[in-house]
Formats: structure tokens, C-alpha cells, sequence
């Protein structure tokens, strides 16, 4: 048996290697590379040959190759692949965007060199990405995490170990009741239009609507009672979407029209509406109205809790209705009543035991 290491033939002007007593082609001499050579070190394998032969290595747990020659391609395809066989289909998705975006730029990279740098330059090639920058590099750890001493083991060190995460951003955009009716306004057919009512209704994440099916509803109870959501691995337990009476009749009629798969659809083909469908059609609003800047579906689950707050619900109420464990969501990342200045100044009085706000410009 030849050692497991690739070698060019050159009457098919292609590379082999030969693993467990078979002969697997990686594929022909790659156009711009040096001709191939052979020297006492062995052959000199050109990156896209290397990487191709270092993907069969890995997908034999037989003969995976150590540490010091593993590439950042190679981490990611084994954690992705992890990713697809353990995590829901959203958050494979999640990791994937970047994930591989991170492999096109240092994927012919060895794993064990890889530095914050490479991290650097990486995110500086996608200046458009704000949030996305806390999103990428909170992927591309996971990935060398899972791999990494503490992980699969794959890895003795991970070297992305110390590399910072940006810090998070809260969203401050709230929309006002003036907004609410121009956004509903602006919306020319119903389906979109029931989306955004059920956003403004329930406090629920989009995605959280956007995947509603008639097997999800107790009308009798009046409430939406998703057991896959995002918090569950927090809480433990499914979360209860409770409907106003408005909620109540719009989730009737759209079960009577989808009684299987999702029930809230866009206009064409009847198709359940897309994260990405739903950003296009906000962007969209956004042009329309450009006051708007800033207003994205999310907007709608900040706007309800902060309302419900200034409304005088309980902090424990308003977390519960959100789907959270406790406040401390709430407090950090869903409130903003310093938006509400009305509000505050009429709590401003009734604290001081006044009757009423002070007029505009009284002493």
C-alpha cells in the first residue's frame, strides 16, 4: 500500500492518493499551478489538490489526518456537517452564511495557524455587515470551538480561542402608533398585511409567525403553543403565544384557508413567507417611507414591550408574554421607555403626587 500521501500521474494529468488499498482520484493538475514536482519532502501539491485530498482524509475517522495538517476548510466541512445532523435547519443555515464566507477567504489555511489577523481582514471584506460582524465571528468560534481541546478534540489549540467578540447592539428603533397605520397603509395585499398585524398583535419573533401551522393553535384557549422556539433550550418548555380577541379571528380565518403547513402565506404561489422575503419586503417599506430608516420586522416585538411597560404591566408579565425566562432579557435589550417622554413625564408627576404634567415652558 502507498503511504497516504498524493502523488501525480502524469498519463491522466491528475492527482491520486490511495486509502484503504483503493486508488481516489483528487482531481487534474489545476491550470496556473507550478508543473508538478517531486523532492525528497515529497510532492509539491498544489492548494486546491491539497484541499481536496485533506476532505477524503476527513471523511474517514480511520485515517484523519493529525492536527498540524488539518485546514480551516477542513474544521468547518466537519462542524458543518455536525451542525446539519444536530441543529435545526435555521441555525445550520445561520452558520453556513459565514461559515463558508470564512472559508472562501483562508480556507487553504492550516487550522493550527490561524490568526485573530485572518479574523481581521476576513470582516473588513464585508464593511455592509453591522450586526453581521457579531453574528460572523460568533460562527467561525463555534466552529473552532467544537473543534478545538474543549470539543471534538480535533484541534490541541484553538487559536481563535481569545479573539473578541464584537459587542452586541440593541435594537433602539421602536414604532410609533402614526407608523404602525402608514407602514399598514402602504401594504397592498392582505397576506403581508395579516403578517405584520400578527407581529404588532402578539410581541411573537417573525420567525416565530412566519413558521405557524393550525397545528400549533388551541383557539379554544386562544393561545399559539409552540414547542420549537427559540428560548426553549433556556426555559424548558414550550411557549405560549396568548391572542387578543383580533388575533383570535385573524388565526381562524387563516387556518380555514391553510389547514396544513404554515398558515400565514405571501401573495404569490401561496408559498409561507421567508426570513429573507420578509427583509426584502421591510427594505421595501423603508424605501417607500424612508422616515422609517431603522425599522425592521423585529421593531414590532421591541414596540410591544416596550408599550406593554408603559402601559403598566408588571416586568414579569411583559417577559412572560415574550416567551422569556425571566426579566433580565427585558431589562437588557427589549425596553425603551426613555422613547416614551409622555409617558415618563406623567409617571414624573404622579411620583411627585401632582395632579398634572406642568404646562410647555412654565416656570
Amino acid at each position: 500500500m502507498r503511504p497516504l500521501s498524493p502523488w501525480y500521474r502524469k498519463s491522466r494529468d491528475a492527482w491520486y492518493v490511495e486509502l484503504n488499498g483503493q486508488q481516489h482520484p483528487l482531481g487534474p493538475h489545476p491550470d496556473g499551478a507550478p508543473p508538478p514536482r517531486r523532492t525528497k519532502r515529497g510532492w509539491n501539491l498544489p492548494p486546491d489538490i491539497q484541499t481536496a485530498f485533506h476532505k477524503l482524509m476527513a471523511s474517514d475517522p480511520a485515517h484523519l489526518p493529525a492536527s498540524e495538517v488539518l485546514t480551516v476548510a477542513i474544521i468547518c466541512d466537519k462542524f458543518l456537517d455536525f451542525s446539519l445532523k444536530h441543529n435545526t435547519p435555521e441555525t445550520f443555515a445561520f452558520y453556513k452564511r459565514f461559515i463558508q464566507s470564512f472559508c472562501d477567504h483562508c480556507g487553504h489555511v492550516l487550522a493550527h495557524e490561524v490568526i485573530k489577523h485572518h479574523v481581521t481582514q476576513w470582516l473588513d471584506k464585508h464593511p455592509s455587515w453591522t450586526t453581521g460582524r457579531r453574528n460572523a465571528v460568533i460562527c467561525v468560534k463555534r466552529a473552532f470551538n467544537w473543534a478545538g481541546p474543549d470539543g471534538e478534540g480535533l484541534l490541541k489549540v484553538n487559536p481563535l480561542k481569545s479573539v473578541p467578540k464584537p459587542p452586541a447592539k440593541s435594537r433602539e428603533r421602536i414604532i410609533t402608533d402614526e407608523e404602525r397605520e402608514q407602514i399598514l397603509a402602504a401594504i397592498k395585499d392582505q397576506q403581508f398585511r395579516d403578517f405584520v398585524f400578527a407581529l404588532t398583535e402578539t410581541g411573537c419573533r417573525p420567525g416565530e409567525v412566519r413558521k405557524l401551522t393550525a397545528a400549533d393553535v388551541d383557539l379554544n384557549a386562544g393561545v399559539w403553543v409552540l414547542e420549537h422556539h427559540k428560548s426553549r433550550k433556556v426555559t424548558g418548555k414550550p411557549r405560549f403565544v396568548y391572542l387578543t380577541s383580533a388575533m383570535v379571528e385573524l388565526t381562524k380565518r387563516l387556518i380555514a384557508i391553510n389547514p396544513e403547513g404554515p398558515i400565514f402565506r405571501g401573495p404569490r404561489g401561496n408559498r409561507p413567507f421567508t426570513a429573507n422575503g420578509v427583509r426584502c419586503r421591510f427594505r421595501e417599506l423603508r424605501r417607500k417611507l424612508p422616515h422609517l430608516k431603522g425599522v425592521v420586522a423585529y421593531c414590532y416585538r421591541h414596540t410591544f414591550a416596550t408599550n406593554a411597560l408603559a402601559n403598566g404591566e408588571s416586568p414579569a408579565i411583559v417577559a412572560e408574554l415574550l416567551g422569556h425566562k425571566d426579566i433580565t432579557m427585558l431589562q437588557e435589550h427589549y425596553s425603551h421607555l426613555s422613547q416614551k417622554t409622555a409617558e415618563l413625564r406623567r409617571a414624573a408627576a404622579r411620583a411627585l403626587g401632582c395632579a398634572s404634567t406642568p404646562r410647555e415652558g412654565a416656570a
